[in-house]
């Protein structure tokens, strides 16, 4: 079974402080040396070879890498289809130099107000995010919306849906996931949040939504497939195994990645992925949404169709909801 999707992590640095991110105060992750453009292309050529399909660039903030524009043509020569996820405080200037290599551009909002988002983030970003939407379309680029929801900031999923219909932009509903050093939306707030995601040009994925009602992972019988379904590259140029957030192993790339991923520890580690006492109850959906497309189960068809209505908002965007 192939590999869809790869996380890549071109850097851990971050310009927001949002609370429910684990990154920028996990003192477990350092700010690494980050790889080179042309490592980074290599290592995407590897992964288109392996089965890969989408790439997701992320971080930290994945703008602050400076050599994005770089990897994303790479990215796109080679047939890959291109994820980014930005707090927007950056893409305004940057936006030029990345328009027509991002194939889905998501922009973090956290609240419908000012007052409300920028509490959330740490830092003044909400009127960067309206800027950048309007930036993106002017160079026509099909912004969407991603709002985290955890149980703190429920309550304000109407006024969010709202404002991304008032703006005509697609919203991707986000329950957040626990991981170390962050709380997740509970069973009680994904419910409430199942009964709220309605509405003109609002998606969730109702799949990933059941799967965290009803406990997430199981170690005796795992849904997850995080190795198998999911490449993870760090910003230091190493594989990581099984996953980012409960990552046992790195190992260095150094050019080998095809080979890596042939290695016997990954075969072990596909063997073992979802099995680990830390397994229990993950809900991580960086690798749930690979997973859920893998087995004919009660999360398979509702995932499957929440991603067909994902992409009919997101193509129907440029005309009109």
């Amino acid at each position: 079974m192939k590999p869809v999707i790869c996380n890549y992590y071109l850097t851990y640095r971050c310009n927001a402080r949002c609370g429910f991110c684990s990154i920028w105060k996990d003192a477990s992750i350092p700010e690494s040396r980050e790889a080179s453009p042309d490592v980074v292309s290599g290592n995407l050529a590897d992964v288109k070879h392996a089965g890969v399909r989408i790439v997701d660039f992320t971080g930290g903030e994945p703008l602050l890498y400076e050599g994005l524009p770089e990897v994303l043509y790479r990215a796109k020569k080679l047939g890959l289809k291109t994820s980014v996820t930005s707090n927007g405080i950056r893409y305004p200037e940057r936006a030029a130099e990345l328009a027509g290599h991002i194939d889905i551009l998501q922009f973090s909002i956290d609240a419908a107000t000012k007052e409300n988002h920028d509490k959330v983030t740490g830092v003044s970003s909400f009127e960067r995010v309206m800027e950048s939407v309007e930036k993106a379309r002017t160079l026509g680029e099909r912004p969407t919306f991603i709002h985290t929801v955890t149980d703190e900031n429920l309550t304000d999923v109407p006024d969010v849906i709202s404002l991304a219909q008032s703006l005509r932009i697609p919203l991707f509903l986000n329950p957040c996931f626990t991981c170390p050093g962050n709380q997740g939306l509970s069973r009680k707030g994904a419910v409430t949040l199942g009964k709220l995601a309605h509405g003109n040009g609002v998606t969730i994925d109702r799949g990933y939504l059941r799967f965290c009602i009803d406990g997430g992972n199981r170690r005796i019988e795992p849904r997850c497939m995080a190795v198998s379904s999911t490449i993870v590259i760090s910003p230091d140029d190493h594989l990581i195994l099984p996953c980012f957030h409960y990552r046992t192993k790195t190992l260095p790339i150094c050019g080998n990645l095809s080979r890596l991923l042939e290695s016997d520890e990954v075969r072990k580690q596909k063997r073992t992925q979802g099995t680990y006492q830390f397994c229990e109850g993950c809900t991580v959906y960086c690798y749930m949404r690979a997973s859920l497309f893998r087995k004919l189960d009660g999360y398979f068809l509702p995932s499957i169709m929440s991603a067909c209505r994902y992409l009919y908002v997101y193509f129907r965007s440029s005309l009109t909801f």
